[in-house]
């Protein structure tokens, strides 16, 4: 055979009686040696992860980080949850906190200033006359790390909260504090239904889980929930390349905006 046949397709219309059926010869051409199909691979973020956060490159950016210290080319930098004039909204009620250890000038790469651990306190803290022996709600060792996400019990909506840094394992007077909010009740029921429906349908389309996360970091970065964005951006445990980079360069970007903060001393 030369790969292609003719065959007879008989074609019935109700117009016409059952047995005036027309005939009609058709070209029916089969290919014997079919080539498998070409996969194509799912559309990948590349340059998205950056556009989402591009607003953070301004010069006044959503995310304004607090730095302590007398020189920000040493400072530690509170990332996440940051300060901006009002306290942060957090709709996750196990946020992530992000800060960035200050560096020498002089030996880049060689931390001056570097957290070892957090606390996190009730709103009604008294921070500019904390007691001898202050009861947080929550303390973590976070020696050698930038990032870390909130270990105790989950925190209430509608409530606000101090996250604090300190420069030693064991101390007892922080360096510096930031107050935040978890979001009301009422709408982070809303905003958690809307993730919900994200995902289920990022999964009916086989998304990978970076993909999955991006959905819902762009819809938080939309509602101007920052703070919810970068955790997203950070739940990834193997980070597509352009997100790692993303994760490396952001929070120096940030810090090096000059917005400078109290210290809690």
């Amino acid at each position: 055979m030369n790969g292609i046949s003719k065959i007879k397709l008989l074609f019935c219309t109700p117009k016409l009686s059952m047995t005036a059926c027309i005939t009609l010869s058709v070209n029916f051409f089969f290919l014997f040696n079919i080539q498998p199909a070409v996969s194509q691979k799912a559309p990948t973020q590349q340059g998205l992860w950056n556009r989402i956060f591009q607003p953070t490159r301004n010069p006044k950016p959503p995310v304004k980080p607090r730095k302590g210290g007398s020189r920000p080319t040493q400072a530690v930098c509170m990332i996440s949850p940051d300060a901006p004039a009002e306290p942060r909204v957090v709709w996750n009620t196990q946020p992530l906190f992000i800060w960035n250890n200050g560096e020498s000038k002089l030996k880049p790469g060689n931390p001056l200033l570097g957290v070892k651990k957090i606390a996190v306190a009730d709103g009604n803290f008294p921070i500019n006359n904390p007691p001898e022996n202050p009861q947080y709600l929550s303390t973590q060792i976070v020696t050698g790390k930038q990032s870390i996400t909130y270990q105790g019990q989950a925190l209430k909506p509608g409530h606000s909260y101090v996250w604090f840094v300190f420069l030693s394992e064991t101390g007892t007077s922080p360096m510096m504090q930031v107050p935040f909010k978890i979001m009301d009740a009422q709408q982070r029921d809303r905003i958690s239904k809307e993730i919900r429906l994200i995902e289920k349908l990022q999964q009916n389309q086989k998304a990978n889980p970076e993909a999955i996360a991006f959905a819902k970091t762009k819809y938080f970065a939309e509602k101007q929930l920052w703070s919810d964005a970068l955790q997203q951006a950070y739940s990834i445990a193997n980070p597509s390349q352009e997100l790692s980079q993303l994760r490396e360069d952001l929070p120096k970007q940030l810090c090096n905006t000059g917005n400078q903060g109290r210290s809690g001393k």
